[in-house]
């Protein structure tokens, strides 16, 4: 698992790769660390710290070329990538479970690792607005807050899903403006993403209303035959 991790970095550090493989790459380190290592994401804060750190130099030196991962905002997409996909994993795997265990924690660091793109192109330091990624960014925020363990405790868990449900639209400004923004290469692999994950998001919930049905179906049958 450990030559994994190395293998990304050093494939995403050595500069071959284009933008949405470097996404791919942050997706598939965070993938890993959670599936070898059950319990790295426990003291989430240190993680928060770090990524505040990271993101607050990145943007300060922003004419680096190093920091472009970051003030590219690939990082956080790559975060995202992971947020957007545990949903649609089956159930029954075991990286699904791990997953799910740190969502919220992946998606407070995808705002914290996002942050210094969105915010250097809002205050004109990186360049100029893309409405849709402004609109992702901005419906991120209140998602983010409530994704706090202390916050979340204060909204009843029926309110809390139905306003995580505002994250597909997220997801869908996020895309857009990564299409949008991005050379055709990037491109072909953003839409390939956006379409896989919305084939399986069907089948989950094609899956999820058959197994509804069948109960409603074997609940009638119970009452009218006792």
């Amino acid at each position: 698992m450990i030559s994994i991790i190395l293998v990304l970095i050093l494939a995403i550090t050595s500069g071959l790769l284009n933008n949405s493989l470097i996404v791919l790459a942050v997706s598939g380190i965070i993938l890993t660390l959670s599936f070898r290592y059950k319990n790295i994401f426990k003291k989430a804060y240190i993680f928060y710290i770090l990524g505040v750190l990271i993101s607050a130099i990145s943007l300060y030196f922003h004419e680096i070329k190093y920091f472009d991962i970051v003030t590219n905002g690939l990082i956080g997409y790559g975060l995202m990538l992971v947020v957007m996909f545990t949903g649609v994993f089956p159930n029954k795997w075991l990286i699904s479970k791990r997953l799910k265990m740190n969502r919220g924690v992946f998606s407070i660091l995808s705002f914290i690792m996002i942050s210094p793109h969105a915010l250097g192109h809002i205050f004109k330091i990186l360049g100029g607005v893309n409405l849709f990624g402004i609109v992702a960014y901005a419906i991120m925020v209140p998602l983010t807050l409530i994704s706090f363990k202390g916050i979340r405790k204060e909204i009843k868990p029926k309110e809390w899903r139905n306003i995580q449900k505002a994250a597909y639209v997220i997801y869908v400004s996020l895309f857009t403006h990564l299409i949008y923004v991005s050379d055709w290469e990037n491109r072909v692999v953003y839409v390939v993403i956006a379409v896989l994950y919305l084939n399986n998001k069907i089948i989950k919930e094609l899956k999820k209303w058959a197994y509804l049905k069948k109960q409603f179906t074997q609940d009638w049958y119970f009452y009218f035959h006792t």
